[in-house]
């Protein structure tokens, strides 16, 4: 069990996914049949180091998250995280986006735009340590750690939605799964593109720098509206789709 993580003055008990939480979006049927059920990964949610700091993002709309992911593998496949979308925002023609930085280790994050069983676009991008990653809106996001170290990966998003599992969960995971042999379309989706696979983000023109904590945005939280009113930066993630 993972325990719990301190974090400036706030400690936190993590949420836990298991196996078989994750039973559904497992690519191996014949592994998952034998397994023994297992943890697979930690998520921390609402951080802050101070009460104050905490009082600002709540006033703001924000939440800073810390996931941490152990090496494991699923049978042929990775250790990943369950996927999910987030809903349209108020007044708004398009979803709530997300912002990542890998803290320790390496990830995969796997994107998705899908229309009905049609999967219209999906972007591969390859993060390490430093690394800052954005998830535009209308996609799907699932993260994979190949490695054989321990991915730990922290994510600002707006505080005021529940994340959607089921349109992944209902398709049994994303577009492809990572194999040891590589990416293996899921079936299950009627039409599938193939993989573009794009760099991590360069959000420099936001005050976003690759390499520098993304957790010290709390002290020009404004930088980090775009996450709220995803309508008004579309240049953001037009210029990060098209990299």
């Amino acid at each position: 069990m993972q325990s719990m993580l301190i974090f400036g003055e706030t400690v936190r008990t993590p949420d836990v996914r298991t196996l078989y939480d994750m039973k559904e979006v497992i690519a191996d049927k014949d592994w998952l049949q034998t397994a023994d059920y297992f943890n697979l990964y930690y998520m921390y949610r609402e951080l802050a180091q101070d009460e104050e700091e905490l009082k600002l993002m709540r006033k703001f709309g924000l939440r800073y998250d810390i996931t941490v992911i152990p090496p494991a593998r699923l049978g042929k496949e990775y250790v990943k995280t369950a996927g999910h979308y987030h809903p349209r925002a108020p007044d708004a023609e398009v979803s709530y986006p997300e912002v990542y930085q890998v803290l320790e280790g390496e990830a995969v994050y796997l994107l998705q735009r899908v229309e009905g069983s049609k999967v219209l676009d999906v972007v591969v991008i390859e993060a390490e340590k430093g690394d800052v990653v954005l998830v535009p809106p209308d996609y799907g996001h699932i993260t994979i750690n190949r490695s054989e170290t321990t991915l730990k990966m922290a994510n600002w998003v707006c505080s005021r939605f529940s994340s959607i599992y089921e349109p992944i969960r209902k398709f049994g995971g994303g577009a492809y799964y990572l194999l040891d042999e590589g990416f293996m379309v899921n079936t299950c989706y009627s039409e599938v593109s193939e993989i573009r696979e794009l760099s991590p983000a360069d959000l420099s023109k936001y005050g976003i720098f690759e390499g520098e904590d993304i957790y010290e945005l709390v002290n020009g939280i404004e930088r980090l509206g775009f996450l709220k009113e995803p309508q008004d930066f579309s240049d953001i993630f037009i210029k990060f789709l098209t990299m």
